[in-house]
């Protein structure tokens, strides 16, 4: 189980690190689905392992970033709602 646990803990760090580097690369723009999709899965895979390992710094950090980058991911569709509910 551990090693399965740690798998995920490295992919966390992969889609974290990839994402930053995607942006600052200009490949890809922050407000993207995908780099929010990046973060949602490296976020995850960050607490996973925290989880399995009773880090509760890294828990709390790492699901603040999966909060925030589904809010991120979730922002045009909420925009959208809202510009539509103002001109009704």
């Amino acid at each position: 189980m551990e090693i399965i646990v740690s798998i995920f803990g490295w992919v966390g760090v992969a889609c974290c690190t990839l994402g930053f580097l995607l942006i600052n690369l200009d490949i890809i723009q922050s407000n993207s689905w995908i780099y929010q999709l990046i973060n949602i899965i490296g976020g995850l895979g960050l607490a996973v392992s925290a989880l399995y390992f009773h880090d509760m710094p890294n828990i709390t950090s790492n699901s603040i970033w999966i909060v925030i980058a589904v809010y991120g991911l979730l922002k045009p569709y909420l925009s959208k709602r809202r510009r539509i509910k103002a001109a009704a």
